[in-house]
């Protein structure tokens, strides 16, 4: 019963460093708001454009919002770091291996995602969005250059967010394909030779998957699925080890 206790108090305690820490973070990251923003927004800020709001508390929500986000990509290796030191005792030698095995890869793949996504696949996909502005012009009798039709783009600050948390979310869970089938493995319930005899099957995937998340542009299309394709050949070569 005492073990049973000293449990529960450590694990209490442990919930309360979580809970304190990301109360911190977020409050550090909101009074650090204009960096946060600029870091956030720089691969559209790059392209030479600005961010507007259009509704008097559209600004407040929009940084608490990149407030929370931020803390959350902070925290999660702290939770991670937790969850370890609260389980791996009561393991043996071979679970730890296994299981600080998986949260190692966790924590690269939420790392490469982030990289990935932020200096890569946001300034393609701005870039690519940015590109439907439409300008003309015309020359009058005097050869002077007057505009004739102007379609220019100015940035909400809350649809950025939006547009930028749902595409690192779809991105996350992409990232954490490679974990999942990690977990198959080693439960024995997928096996190497699936993916080692559908090859071609994992390229077309790679392929459509690429398609559906960036805009169609060949070279960001072609830069995703060569990445996705060497994760399948990587997960293939990982699997020959678990059987």
């Amino acid at each position: 019963m005492s073990n049973i206790q000293h449990h529960l108090n450590e694990l209490k305690l442990r919930i309360f460093y979580i809970i304190f820490s990301a109360l911190t973070t977020f409050f550090i990251c909101y009074n650090y708001q204009i960096e946060i923003v600029y870091v956030m927004g720089k691969p559209f800020i790059e392209l030479h454009q600005t961010f507007v709001f259009l509704e008097l508390t559209e600004a407040f929500y929009t940084l608490l919002r990149i407030s929370t986000l931020f803390t959350f990509l902070m925290i999660v290796p702290f939770v991670i770091y937790h969850l370890w030191c609260f389980f791996v005792p009561s393991f043996y030698q071979a679970e730890r291996n296994t299981f600080s095995f998986f949260c190692v890869l966790f924590f690269f793949l939420f790392l490469g995602e982030i990289l990935v996504s932020y200096f890569c696949l946001l300034p393609q996909i701005f870039q690519f969005l940015l590109s439907f502005e439409m300008k003309s012009e015309m020359i009058d009798s005097s050869f002077q250059v007057n505009p004739l039709i102007s379609v220019e783009f100015t940035a909400r600050i809350e649809s950025y967010v939006k547009l930028v948390v749902k595409l690192l979310s779809v991105i996350l869970v992409l990232f954490q394909i490679p974990l999942c089938i990690f977990l198959l493995y080693f439960k024995k319930i997928l096996h190497v030779s699936s993916f080692y005899s559908n090859r071609k099957y994992l390229g077309l995937i790679s392929l459509l998957v690429a398609a559906f998340i960036v805009p169609p542009d060949l070279i960001s299309q072609l830069f995703l699925a060569v990445i996705f394709y060497t994760v399948f050949e990587f997960m293939v070569f990982i699997g020959l080890f678990f059987e």
